[in-house]
């Protein structure tokens, strides 16, 4: 308290920025071990903390370029709760820029999400509420379903929010996606439609979507509905329209069938273009694994038997590697691919 803490004091008031909080963390750090807690708490209290506060009075969110959970979350292990009470002042002057907030900034998104783990639940679900679900619902009421010339920014925009906006609510949003889906699904199917091209949109739509939802009861159940749809048409039977279907928790979890195959795609669950050549692959009797480290084109490549493939599911394609370029091709070239190589060094 003689020594270090004037030092420390002295140093902390007149040269540290709260805003560059390195710092003032390393110090601590370093002298964790060796500093008593009473000194170590009067550090934090007498110099972390005021400095903190005079930096949050003077934060304004409409002028900054550094988010403030950059320079103010770094200091939860130290400080704890005692950083409460600066939150409602935040969440205040967050709320005055987000009345004015449009949806196409997502820098909105980069700056709020940090907190949901920091504010209270209540907190974090009003401010969602009251600022973010509406305009996303505004988004989700324009956004058209077209599969001849499918626009997808409104449905990445809406998306973004799924890992911060609470289930409960982000669920009605997503019921608003799969009326307007299950519709034009309803319509193609009754067409005389490419069955394969129906089931490639499907699998499309189905790896949109966030794993966060995907894991959820009620997703899936709407998910597995219009697979259904698409079993009935394909089947040549009577496809049941979208108003006649119902919805709800005692259909939530639908009674599994047997494996209905539509081009390599049945009713369960595993529907990723990914899972199809895994399953595809032990139908062969041949190895499917990634191979780790090694990448063409930012997609993750992976060894079919002897051949080296890549999934693009965005575009639902398979490439192989033949005669070191890449060429793409069908599922039922892969096995003719694999007894023509030599293995391949992994």
């Amino acid at each position: 308290m003689e020594v270090v803490f004037p030092a420390v004091r002295i140093s902390g008031t007149n040269t540290w920025k709260a805003r560059e909080p390195e710092p003032m963390l390393r110090f601590l750090e370093s002298w964790e071990e060796l500093l008593p807690i009473p000194v170590r708490q009067t550090i934090l209290d007498n110099v972390v903390m005021p400095k903190l506060s005079a930096a949050i009075d003077m934060w304004d969110p409409r002028r900054e370029t550094i988010p403030i959970h950059l320079w103010l979350h770094p200091w939860l292990p130290w400080l704890g709760h005692k950083l409460e009470i600066f939150y409602q002042p935040i969440r205040i002057r967050l709320e005055s820029v987000l009345h004015a907030w449009q949806p196409d900034d997502i820098s909105a998104f980069c700056t709020l999400s940090p907190w949901k783990t920091v504010f209270d639940s209540a907190s974090w679900e009003q401010l969602m509420v009251r600022f973010i679900i509406p305009k996303l619902s505004t988004l989700m009421h324009e956004f058209q379903v077209n599969p001849a010339n499918q626009n997808l920014d409104k449905f990445y925009l809406v998306r973004t929010w799924a890992a911060a906006i609470p289930i409960t609510h982000m669920l009605p949003l997503m019921d608003m996606f799969f009326d307007k889906w299950q519709k034009v699904l309803y319509h193609w199917l009754c067409s005389c439609p490419n069955f394969e091209e129906v089931t490639r949109w499907y699998v499309g739509w189905k790896e949109l979507i966030p794993p966060e939802l995907l894991a959820n009861e009620h997703i899936r159940y709407r998910l597995n509905d219009g697979l259904e749809m698409m079993n009935q048409a394909f089947e040549g039977m009577e496809v049941v329209q979208p108003e006649q279907r119902q919805f709800g928790a005692e259909k939530a979890s639908p009674i599994p069938v047997g494996p209905k195959q539509m081009g390599g795609i049945s009713r369960e669950d595993e529907m990723s273009l990914k899972d199809v050549i895994e399953f595809y692959a032990q139908q062969k009797g041949l190895l499917f694994k990634p191979k780790p480290g090694r990448m063409k084109d930012c997609h993750q490549i992976y060894g079919f038997g002897n051949v080296n493939i890549i999934i693009d599911s965005l575009n639902q394609k398979v490439l192989a590697q033949t005669e070191e370029r890449w060429a793409l091709v069908s599922l039922d070239q892969l096995p003719e691919l694999h007894n023509r190589s030599v293995p391949r060094r992994p």
